[in-house]
């Protein structure tokens, strides 16, 4: 039974609980989605994109009060939950101003009739099943284009982000949108596969665990539904060379620390040639040693709590493994002695390619630099993974970064940056990363129904 609650990430304390849906409620929440999708989809294109305008003004006029909620939830700290409040803004704006053009009918060579093109059809109601790293873009990230192509969504966002996804909804209702085209559902995990196999959800998208997106994945292809999974990644950072490895490695130390260490696309394995690695390591340590601990809402903070219990004390016990297994922590990986969900944060080197740290994601505050021989090796190491969601490369050579990441093995490479989501860049990974896209015109096409239609006359001469 999964349960629905407002845990104070910075206090330990639960501030509030919700109730979860009974199994008997899910096929009547399903009908009211779905009839609310045939009246949306007859709804024009302009007037979708005028409602998803209005919910980005509401975002941007509520951000402070949006920040306080995640940063409770989650232990977001405020400047970054203000961030993804204007991520969020971003998105529902770029799909307002950009999406009716990209859902115009694409013509198409006639090849011997007297019209051919294709439609950008929506497919009907979708359900997407969304993390708690971040509450409310991951939900616009899915929400903004399939509302805009005419689907209706069904939303179960994590156990811990109940107020958050409850308000995203609110606001949706408050900008314009119709009853019944996007619900948030407090769904208990065992019941997702009831929605799944519903003739009516056309489609499922989800982000999250590798083992969540196996299961997922199995029960769409046993029902025959469309599905798109972003499951995460151990991202690799190649530094090659600089003329300011003070900077650079402020940089990657601030980038691989956001939201704690929490993020998808973290740089969690920065990978270093070996002329620059002894001097990055010991200033990576300086860096690390450095990082203020606070809650949420500290504005002294550098680094606020994990977002649960049970999320810290898994990290620290891998960390504590890697050590057992030969790895060399240097300092930091502790659970800290104080309410709330807080860890000191981490630098460890010496790491195994083999070993749990070198193949897969750990989500939380630590620092892992691996030593390349040279840039060959480097680039053998980045692609030593069954990952493969973002990457980047580091050099003042920018041809040399950019034939460096054309070699790299993601769905998302950059020279000289990292962390990087916009709404108008594609978002999606390869591997054991997952499959599909989001976002851009890539996003909005993902749930249609790309339909062909030729125009002849009337002619059996």
């Amino acid at each position: 039974m999964s349960t629905f609650a407002v845990t104070n990430a910075s206090t330990g304390e639960v501030e509030e609980r919700f109730d979860s849906l009974t199994a008997d409620q899910v096929p009547g929440i399903v009908d009211v989605a779905h009839e609310a999708h045939t009246s949306w989809r007859r709804t024009s294109v302009k007037e979708r994109a005028k409602i998803l305008a209005r919910v980005a003004e509401i975002f941007d006029k509520r951000e402070e009060e949006l920040a306080g909620i995640i940063g409770r939830e989650m232990g977001k700290r405020l400047p970054e939950g203000r961030q993804e409040v204007q991520l969020v803004v971003q998105i529902f704006s770029w799909y307002a101003e950009h999406g009716p053009g990209l859902l115009e009918d694409t013509p198409l060579d006639p090849m011997g009739a007297d019209r051919t093109y294709v439609r950008h059809d929506p497919l009907g109601v979708l359900l997407g099943i969304m993390p708690w790293n971040f509450p409310y873009y991951q939900l616009a990230r899915f929400a903004a284009p399939n509302l805009l192509v005419g689907n209706a969504v069904l939303m179960k966002q994590a156990e811990i982000c109940p107020l958050s996804s409850r308000t995203f909804a609110d606001i949706l209702k408050e900008a314009g949108l119709p009853e019944g085209v996007y619900t948030n559902l407090y769904l208990d995990t065992d019941d997702v596969p009831r929605v799944i196999e519903d003739f009516r959800v056309r489609g499922v998208s989800l982000t999250g665990s590798e083992r969540a997106g196996s299961s997922v994945a199995g029960q769409a292809g046993e029902h025959l539904k469309k599905s798109v999974l972003e499951l995460g990644g151990n991202d690799p950072f190649v530094v090659l060379d600089t003329h300011d490895l003070d900077g650079l490695v402020r940089h990657a130390v601030g980038l691989r620390v956001s939201v704690q260490g929490q993020v998808c696309t973290s740089p969690k394995r920065i990978i270093v040639v070996d002329e620059l690695y002894d001097d990055f390591v010991a200033k990576a340590q300086e860096a690390v040693e450095a990082l203020r601990i606070g809650a949420y809402d500290d504005p002294d903070a550098d680094l606020g709590p994990l977002s649960s219990e049970a999320a810290r004390d898994g990290v620290v016990e891998r960390i504590q493994q890697a050590a057992r297994e030969g790895a060399t922590v240097r300092t930091g990986g502790e659970k800290l002695d104080r309410p709330g969900w807080f860890m000191s944060p981490a630098l460890i080197t010496d790491i195994d390619l083999d070993a749990d740290l070198g193949c897969n994601e750990l989500f939380g505050p630590a620092v892992m630099v691996f030593r390349a021989a040279d840039e060959e090796d480097a680039l053998r190491i980045a692609n030593a993974s069954r990952y493969g969601l973002q990457a980047s490369v580091w050099t003042e050579d920018q041809e040399r970064g950019r034939r460096f990441a054309e070699r790299m093995e993601a769905g998302m490479v950059h020279v000289n940056e990292h962390l990087v989501t916009q709404a108008g860049l594609p978002f999606g990974g390869v591997g054991r990363s997952g499959y599909g896209r989001e976002l851009a015109e890539w996003g909005l096409k993902e749930f249609t129904n790309e339909k062909l239609v030729r125009v002849n006359r009337q002619d059996f001469g």
